[in-house]
């Protein structure tokens, strides 16, 4: 089924995808971070049927039918296909199944790209009176549960009431009227007075402690966050419920770098026009906004996933390769262990299914190509990087803009430890019609 909201997804090439993966892959091993059958983890308490157990497994937990890239060397017959930045692509003819379990850096309800196969997963039956029973339970339950608990339950019940408000045509949209004030009165229940969330624990730091993440958010480190437009697709794919932050290590120091590139904007060329020989490394980070017990959307500690290019050179500062790595946050390793940061390295052989288009950011779209229409395609997290930014996937696509007529803005550095951009994308939230149609039902 089309959305509204998905008139607004042209595909387009030149826009930068977060590439998603399993955890604890080898590059030839599809089922890695595939659970063994279908059932609700220990996650939020070691009972796996506690209620928040029960909803985040209805959420996120389902049975995913894929094809898979040559990179996992399986046997029978292969078609070449079309995907996305891909023209000729060898994928199996059959297809091979995993059971997604959703503790990682994805939305619930998926897929939902073009798509309504997500939100119709449990508006079904028996699935659609399991959660009612389960969103009865803990509306029930006495007391509040810890604001870290609450603080990540929230950001997926918010994720689910927003998929669930584009069901409004179809045999199931009366269930998704029943559904969204359960929901939304489950949203009210988990917010956080604004002292509870400036409590919740960085876990970026706190992951830089105990791996080796870059050191971003100190002026030493030769690392700088910029902006150029405010507005980021990042931002509009998950309709403002995160913050999308960029960082670069310019080879030079980063007062030259933005001399350079304003004045190369000034004078109407392209800002980079080589980003490996003018950058050691990109990151694009992604932190988690909430709604506090205000009903206010507000910027949270809470980083979500992030992605690193480290642009390797030889002796001569010649480009040899682009290193992709990504973190990506697992709530069980968070709440069992918050000074672990719970953000887990997924290495770039590792399992990631291709996008759709350019700007597809979700999980497990289906592709409309081969003899398999409709089914994901499973590959690995550099070719997923690959689709999007090129082959040496060096492109960054914060640059990558046709100016039009008028002045264009000037880049500047922003003040790491301001927030900035996490306060714009909470004001761009608080005025959507979305947001809005949660606060009447709260």
């Amino acid at each position: 089924m089309l959305r509204v909201r998905d008139l607004l997804r042209v595909p387009l090439m030149t826009l930068a995808v977060l590439s998603i993966a399993g955890v604890g892959a080898t590059s030839s091993d599809y089922l890695a971070g595939s659970l063994t059958k279908l059932e609700p983890q220990a996650i939020y308490s070691a009972d796996p049927h506690d209620s928040w157990n029960r909803i985040l497994y209805l959420l996120f937990t389902r049975r995913v039918e894929c094809r898979l890239t040559e990179e996992f060397h399986q046997p029978g017959p292969m078609e070449q296909v079309r995907a996305m930045g891909n023209p000729t692509l060898a994928v199996t003819s059959r297809s091979f199944e995993r059971i997604e379990g959703g503790d990682r850096a994805i939305d619930p309800l998926y897929p939902n790209f073009f798509s309504s196969k997500g939100a119709e997963s449990v508006l079904g039956d028996p699935q659609f009176d399991e959660l009612k029973q389960g969103l009865k339970d803990a509306l029930a339950e006495p007391g509040q549960r810890p604001p870290l608990h609450r603080a990540l339950m929230q950001a997926d019940v918010w994720a689910a009431f927003e998929t669930l408000s584009w069901e409004a045509d179809g045999p199931l949209a009366s269930r998704a009227r029943e559904a969204l004030p359960m929901l939304a009165q489950f949203i009210r229940k988990l917010a956080l007075t604004s002292e509870e969330i400036a409590s919740l624990p960085n876990n970026y730091l706190a992951t830089q402690a105990t791996a080796q993440l870059p050191a971003l958010f100190d002026a030493r480190s030769g690392w700088i966050e910029v902006e150029w437009f405010p507005d980021r697709l990042h931002d509009v794919a998950v309709n403002y419920r995160r913050a999308t932050r960029i960082f670069l290590k310019p080879t030079s120091s980063p007062q030259k770098f933005l001399i350079d590139v304003n004045k190369r904007i000034h004078r109407r060329k392209e800002p980079l026009p080589d980003f490996a020989k003018q950058l050691d490394a990109a990151t694009i980070v992604l932190e988690v906004l909430l709604i506090d017990s205000d009903g206010q959307v507000v910027p949270s500690p809470l980083t979500y996933e992030m992605e690193i290019r480290s642009f390797a050179k030889d002796s001569e500062g010649r480009f040899q390769k682009t290193i992709v790595t990504q973190y990506e946050l697992s709530r069980k390793s968070l709440l069992a262990n918050p000074s672990s940061g719970g953000l887990v390295r997924v290495a770039e052989d590792q399992p990631a299914y291709l996008p759709s288009s350019g700007n597809d950011y979700t999980f497990a779209s289906p592709l409309a190509s081969g003899k398999v229409p409709g089914t994901p395609i499973l590959a690995t997290l550099r070719r997923r990087c690959q689709s999007c930014h090129g082959d040496d996937i060096t492109s960054v696509f914060t640059f990558e803009m046709k100016l039009g007529p008028g002045r264009a803005p000037r880049v500047r550095q922003l003040p790491v430890v301001e927030g900035l951009h996490a306060a714009y994308v909470a004001k761009q939230k608080a005025a959507e019609r979305s947001f809005k149609s949660l606060q009447q039902m709260r």
